[in-house]
């Protein structure tokens, strides 16, 4: 019902307004105007009742079809029941001797365009503000569903940088020969560097560098399993031997395209030797007392890929006022505001130093890229310095 009273309501009201709008205009002046209103209403009676009518079936007529075909549709049964109405309005007053057949005539004409037109003008109104309505509704709740999809993944990195923060130790084994500094330069979102030092002795110490592929939660729970890897087998198992059992282990349950870099080494001072296994990382910088370089490749396949890959090993004899620089790509792939990657040769240059303290060295190579980078860092930045006595 309410359907129906409301365009009514809405219809009888422009008509009346224009009935005696037309009046006025023919005859310029609005006397006899109680005659007038009784002679409106009656003629706007059938006007009304059939604009009413055919409302719910135009609309059903409307939405059967695309535009402009709902628009000719629209304007057809308008004009066609406004011609009715008026029609039969104009026959009841003329019964009713309340108006001039001749006057009726020329008034129908004016009242019938200025129904559609008065009806197009509204539709188009409503039609406009439903679309905008519609729009803005959509994009409140795209914004709602975008805000919490980033309120979830803001969660995710701040557990993902919980669990990576608690892996790294906050203080490293001193063994006897040698001094280890190490640390990570977190990016604005969270990676998947690792490192590690565990004591094995007085004289010995297992090294370990990685960077999983990928970011977030994945790359952090994928690290962890790593570090407890590294943790169970380093005081049983030489290096190579423990990337063979790491990459069999990761290989098994982590997910497609997901592996890791990694570099695992044993440090002996008393001996003075580094057997060491690299799987795919960047090759860890061996410098020299005398200035000469030397890179730390010997090794297999990144982890996780390959899980039957062999590993080799490698060893290099140490001596004192060497230095050994282990790094992630944050460092050397930091970039500048040109797009210029630090490189291995600048950590080479910034390197080219008396080893010193290793956390002076640690602090003067992060300095350089620092700089360089603009403190901007895209990746996390890990190092691991390990400085002969």
């Amino acid at each position: 019902m309410m359907r129906i009273a409301r365009p009514a309501a809405k219809i009888l009201g422009l008509a009346i307004a224009v009935t005696v709008l037309t009046k006025f205009v023919m005859t310029g002046s609005l006397g006899g105007l109680g005659k007038m209103v009784a002679a409106g209403f009656l003629y706007l009676l059938p006007l009304v009742a059939l604009q009413a009518i055919v409302e719910r079936p135009m609309r059903g007529w409307m939405a059967a079809v695309r535009f402009p075909m709902d628009w000719t549709v629209f304007v057809a049964v308008r004009l066609t029941s406004a011609a009715a109405g008026a029609a039969a309005g104009s026959f009841m007053i003329w019964q009713m001797r309340l108006e001039n057949p001749a006057d009726l005539s020329t008034m129908n004409r004016v009242v019938v365009v200025m129904v559609v037109v008065l009806n197009c003008a509204m539709e188009l109104y409503a039609s406009t503000r439903s679309r905008l309505e519609q729009r803005n509704r959509q994009l409140e709740d795209r914004v709602e569903t975008e805000s919490r999809a980033l309120q979830l993944h803001q969660e995710d990195f701040e557990r993902a940088r919980e669990i990576q923060q608690a892996l790294m130790p906050t203080t490293l084994p001193q063994i006897d020969g040698c001094d280890l500094a190490a640390g990570c330069q977190p990016a604005r979102m969270v990676g998947g560097d690792y490192f590690d030092a565990i004591r094995l002795g007085d004289a010995r110490a297992a090294l370990a560098i990685g960077d999983v592929a990928g970011k977030g939660m994945a790359a952090a729970l994928l690290m962890s399993n790593l570090q407890a890897i590294v943790r169970a087998f380093a005081p049983a198992l030489a290096a190579d031997e423990l990337c063979a059992k790491a990459n069999q282990l990761i290989a098994g349950n982590v997910a497609p395209g997901k592996y890791i870099t990694f570099f695992y080494a044993v440090i002996d001072t008393a001996r003075m030797r580094l057997d060491y296994c690299n799987a795919g990382h960047n090759p860890p910088i061996l410098r020299r007392r005398d200035g000469t370089l030397e890179w730390l490749r010997e090794g297999g396949p990144v982890l996780g890929v390959l899980p039957a890959a062999g590993y080799d090993a490698g060893t290099v004899e140490l001596r004192s006022g060497d230095c050994l620089v282990l790094y992630t790509d944050g460092i050397s792939e930091a970039f500048n505001a040109a797009d210029e990657e630090f490189g291995e040769e600048r950590l080479i240059r910034a390197l080219d130093q008396p080893a010193g303290v290793a956390e002076e060295s640690r602090q003067r190579i992060m300095a350089a890229v620092t700089k360089f980078s603009n403190g901007n860092f895209h990746d996390d930045a890990t190092m691991m310095i390990v400085s002969m006595h």
